[in-house]
């Protein structure tokens, strides 16, 4: 056996697993047993060990105990919690405590050595490789780095994960990365918008059906959690299902597998899944006002990640703006900056929509300035909720009505008019524009000005 092959530390009091374990392994991996978890500390120190497998209930030491030792002495090599046991809250102890995968016993040969084997090529890529949505992702804030923390901790194990955040903080981006950095990578990820979803199809579209199983069901169909078998599949606004379906969705999660619609009989089809939720609203108070089924809630909720509001991260503002102006640059074709005074004014404003909105603003200014974003390029409607947030501070102050709520309003829809015709047709004239807005050429010169765009 060659030591240049990836080691792997085995430490179970139990001998015939122990022997059962090397001999799944050993064609792939250098591979050391040992009985007593105080012998396998040591030849981890001295061998540095990629993975280290261990039993959860020993004599001497429990295997939590053993693990938070190796994340001490060792805390380059993973370790997988081994168990007869798999009561959720040891799971959910283990993996906060920094295991990569809990097995449960007996296991199956062909799937551990799989799971063993993509862990051992996760190890050996470099991090930037592995993680194609990092470079997406920007933030260095004490916030983010929390993020980054939890996310590192609970990508790896085969857990499900849930990532509560406002509207526009990133819960898909964050999903892909957690699904590019697990075990699972090399299979499929699909997101599905639980609010975006008909309430008459939201069972035949997850759950699939059968040929005949209600008018117009001409052919056989999948359903979405069998396009994610073998991968990951992400349920954006999991708070938007109705409560049947909730039930459902506990079913698959305990049983890992599916009916479709208009089975004949119990036929149930196996699924190997991961599930990853995503809500902005605390599904926890939701269990408890029963508007989301509690079982359901512990289920999804095995590890929480939640992510922070922009107005929680400012100082990550100025690296998001550099970030959408380099993407604007690559995609246009051009070379774009922004000025102190507009990155202030940016860095001042609430961000209600969060990093999506952001994203928005700069790429709106970008289009509409020549060379660099000036604070006249940047959304009317930006200094508009500004002014009318302090008013809301101040309830003392008489010029908040619901005159300027509208105007304001109107003013951006008017603006976003202009850009999207402008986007569409770049080589318009100005004749043409004034046309298609039923404008005479005074108003519309005047209305460009006004809205930061070049009037000539």
């Amino acid at each position: 056996m060659s030591h240049r092959q990836p080691h792997i530390l085995i430490i179970d009091d139990n001998r015939s697993v122990n022997r059962a374990l090397s001999l799944v392994l050993q064609n792939d991996f250098h591979v050391s047993v040992t009985t007593s978890a105080k012998e396998g500390l040591e030849i981890a120190r001295e061998s540095h060990p990629f993975l280290a497998m261990v039993d959860l209930k020993m004599p001497e030491v429990s295997g939590i105990a053993v693990l938070k030792e190796f994340k001490r002495v060792e805390p380059e090599t993973k370790v997988i919690i081994m168990t007869a046991y798999g009561e959720i809250g040891v799971v959910v102890e283990a993996f906060k405590e920094g295991a990569v995968d809990f097995l449960t016993k007996p296991f199956d040969n062909r799937t551990l050595l799989e799971n063993v084997r993509k862990l051992a090529a996760l190890t050996g890529i470099a991090e930037e490789a592995l993680q194609p949505g990092i470079k997406d992702i920007v933030g260095e804030s004490p916030a983010m780095k929390y993020v980054w923390e939890l996310v590192r901790r609970f990508a790896p194990p085969d857990i499900p994960v849930l990532l509560q955040g406002e509207t526009g903080t990133g819960k898909e981006l964050f999903a892909k990365l957690i699904h590019s950095m697990s075990l699972r990578s090399t299979g499929p990820f699909v997101p599905v918008d639980c609010s975006a979803l008909p309430a008459s199809l939201i069972e035949s579209e997850l759950f699939g059906y059968e040929k005949g199983a209600f008018t117009g069901a001409m052919n056989r169909k999948e359903g979405l959690f069998e396009s994610a078998n073998m991968g990951t599949l992400f349920l954006d606004e999991i708070g938007n299902l109705p409560l049947p379906i909730q039930a459902k969705l506990l079913r698959v999660t305990q049983d890992h597998s599916i009916i479709h619609l208009g089975s004949k009989g119990y036929e149930p089809i196996p699924l190997d899944i991961r599930i990853i939720a995503a809500t902005n609203i605390d599904l926890k108070e939701a269990s408890q006002r029963g508007e989301f089924r509690q079982d359901l809630y512990y289920r999804i909720s095995a590890a929480m990640i939640r992510l922070p509001p922009l107005r929680e991260r400012q100082g990550d503002i100025p690296g998001l703006v550099s970030h959408f102006l380099e993407q604007c640059n690559r995609e246009f074709h051009k070379s774009g900056g922004i000025t102190e005074d507009a990155m202030s004014l940016l860095n001042k404003y609430h961000w209600p929509g969060n990093i999506r909105e952001l994203e928005n603003v700069v790429r709106s200014a970008f289009l509409i300035s020549d060379d660099v974003i000036r604070p006249c390029h940047l959304s009317k409607i930006l200094i508009e909720k500004k002014v009318i947030a302090a008013n809301f501070m101040n309830p003392d102050d008489s010029s908040l009505d619901i005159k300027t709520l509208r105007n304001a309003a109107a003013e951006e829809v008017e603006r976003q008019a202009i850009l999207q015709i402008m986007k569409t047709n770049p080589f318009i004239n100005k004749t043409e524009l004034a046309k298609l807005l039923r404008f005479d050429p005074k108003t519309l010169r005047n209305r460009l000005k006004k809205y930061g765009f070049n009037p000539d």
